[in-house]
Formats: structure tokens, sequence, C-alpha cells
């Protein structure tokens, strides 16, 4: 094959790969944005309806080895249909049992969708790793997930409210479907679709996962995401139970959060090697400093116009590492590994971004209080931070 080509030769592909991850995390975040609507529609508690979030990270967790053994054998466009038909399927479900307020098949039929999550997401990984300006378009990438967050946490209220609940559970998955045949339809000759990859074996796996390097760049992964799902998962409740926001006006202000995160994701990768040479610890190092501070102030503060300003802070600095990590991990295995240890952050991170809404809405639920919940992510950030100083040295 000729040389790779760069992002800005087939601007169409790119921005349909981009729109299915846009559309996926809006399917996924937005239970969050309309937790009151829908705990009334489902007869449900708002820990219920943080679990509609965490089933999909859950899933993703065990499902994301899995994921990356179906593109490797059925390739991009084949991986890319398979995911948004699970999408569109579980999507469906849940409307329609939303809409009869039966809970429990919503959970179930989110599980599924969860699935088509991680894989749309490792396949996406592998469309734009084949670009020549791989970084750049890795950074892209991982920027496009927050800005599902946003889109879902300004339009979910407005969709639940104009039409019903249920109708965010079959909104966001139909988005997908354009975005799909575009993928299909801007897929050049001068990219490999995939489908012919070996599937690592248990011995080749082991070896990553006993990858020193690898787990420091694993564990700090679990910790970021941890605090990036925290925050979108229980700011939205935080802010109308405390500032008596209406849900429109704390999906808004709780957008800023993933909206500056997108920018931070894409420009981690710049920030690291214009600024630092390309060593990531620095950059992890102010960036968990930063979230600490950004996470105090969220709690301490009682005026909008602060928590807009932390919630700013936040949102670039918790996130500014995210996409440093994926373009770190592939340097520290050999070449034919590179998927295996891609998969093992992303479900280890993703294990991070399924566990902390619910510690964290059980640490409220028990104490009546969301200090003790806001003391979790701070307790995060804090071994976190010791890591990166004493141990992370990439």
């Amino acid at each position: 094959m000729d040389a790779k080509p760069s992002l800005g030769e087939h601007p169409g592909l790119v921005v349909s790969i981009l729109c299915t991850s846009v559309a996926a995390g809006a399917y996924e975040i937005v239970p969050s944005s309309t937790a009151p609507l829908l705990a009334d529609q489902l007869g449900a508690t708002p820990v219920q309806v943080s679990w509609l979030v965490s089933v999909m990270l859950g899933v993703a967790v065990v499902g994301s080895l899995p994921a990356g053994a179906i593109v490797d054998r059925f390739g991009v466009l084949g991986s890319v249909a398979l995911a948004t038909a699970v999408f569109v399927v579980g999507g469906a479900v849940s409307w329609y049992f939303a809409a009869r307020g039966a809970y429990w098949p919503v959970l179930w039929s989110r599980a599924v969708a969860g699935f088509g999550f991680v894989l749309l997401w490792n396949t996406g990984l592998t469309a734009v790793g084949q670009f020549r300006n791989a970084a750049t378009a890795t950074g892209l990438y991982t920027a496009s997930g927050p800005g599902g967050f946003a889109l879902g946490h300004v339009t979910g209220p407005a969709i639940a409210t104009a039409f019903a609940p249920q109708a965010v559970f079959l909104v966001y998955p139909l988005l997908l479907v354009p975005a799909t045949v575009g993928v299909a339809a801007f897929w050049p000759a001068d990219l490999e679709r995939g489908g012919s990859g070996e599937l690592p074996s248990a011995g080749e796996f082991a070896a990553v996962a006993r990858n020193r390097s690898v787990l420091l760049v694993c564990l700090l992964g679990f910790v970021s995401y941890s605090l990036y799902l925290f925050v979108n998962s229980w700011v939205p409740t935080y802010l109308n139970s405390r500032l008596t926001l209406s849900l429109a006006e704390s999906g808004a202000l709780t957008a800023l959060f993933p909206l500056l995160g997108a920018a931070s994701r894409a420009s981690g990768g710049v920030v690291t090697d214009r600024l630092f040479a390309g060593r990531a610890r620095p950059v992890v190092v102010v960036s968990l400093v930063a979230s600490g501070v950004a996470l105090t102030g969220v709690m301490l503060s009682s005026t909008y116009l602060l928590l807009a300003g932390f919630l700013l802070v936040g949102g670039y600095f918790v996130q500014l590492s995210l996409g440093v990590f994926y373009g770190v991990v592939p340097a520290t295995v050999d070449d034919d590994h590179v998927t295996t240890a891609v998969a093992l952050l992303t479900s280890v991170g993703l294990f991070g971004a399924f566990t902390a809404p619910l510690l964290a809405g059980e640490a409220i639920q028990a104490t009546g209080s969301y200090t003790a919940a806001f003391g979790y992510g701070l307790a995060l950030t804090a071994v976190g931070l010791v890591v990166a100083v004493r141990w992370f040295d990439l």
C-alpha cells in the first residue's frame, strides 16, 4: 500500500466516524441529564437511574477485548455496521419498555447497547489509527466522546420535555444510522478495511498485562475515567438540588465539562509534544493537581458563576491526559501487541467509569450528602498523583 493518507484528504470519512462516536456518547450519558424525569417515568430512585449509565460501561469493561477480536476478524465496515445495529435494537427496546414504566427491561436493553458502545469505540480507534497523522487523529477521535456527552446534556432535557422521557432512548441510536452509512460511503481505497488480522493468544495477552508501563498507564486511565464519569453522572442532579436549577439549566452548565474536555483531549498530545518534548508525566501531574482544585471548588461553591468557573477548569484538566494515554500506551509494547494494549487500557479505564457513579451514588444515599461523594473523587485524585509522581516515568 502507498503512503498512508492524512486526515485532510478524507473529510467526509473523518466527520462520519466522529459522528458515530458523538451519537453513541449522547445515548450513553443522557439518563444523567434527565434523571428526575426518568425516575418518575420508571418509578426508580436516582441511584437506579445512574445504573442506566453505569451498566453500559460495565458491559464495555468485559466486552473490550472481545470487541477488539471482532474488529480483527470482520474489519472496520462490518464492525461499525454491527455496532450500529446493536445500538438501534438496544435503543428501540429501551424506548418501548420505558414508555410502559418497566425499569428492568430498560436496564438490560441498555446493557446490550453497552457492547455496541465498546465495539464502536474500538472500531473507531482502529479506523483513525490508519491515517498518517495518527496521533492527531486519535486525539480528535477521543475528543468526540465528551462531545457526545455535551450533546446529551444539552439536548436530552429538551427532548424529554418536548416529547416524553423515553424519547431520549430512541433519538440518538437513530442518529448513528446516517453516520454509519457515511463511513461506508466515504471509505477510500487507500485505507485498509481489516478483517484478516490474527487474534492475540493467551500468552501474548498475559505478556501485555504484565508490562509495568502498560499497567501504570491503565491505573492512571482508571483514575481519569473515574473522575470524568463522576462529574458527568452526578453534577446535573447536584446542581438541580443544591442551586435549584432547572434540568435544562443544570444540563447546559454541566455540558461545559465535556465540551472543554473535547478541546483538552484533542490538545493533550500537542501540549505533550510542544511544551514537554513528548514527556507525558508533566501533563498527567498538572492534570491531576488542577482536577483536585476544580473538584474542591465545585463542592464548596454556592453561586452559579463560581460553579461555572470551576467546571470550566475541571472540564479541561480532568480530561487533558485521557487522549495522551492512548498515544502513550502503543509505545510501551511491540507493534504486534498494540491492539491488545489499547483494548486493555479501554477496559481498565471504563471500569473506573463504571464504578465511580455507582460508588458516588451509594455514598450519597448512605450519608444523605454529596460531601462523601466528592471525597471519593478527591481520594482518587490523590492516588493518581502519587502514582504519577513516584512511578510513572514516560
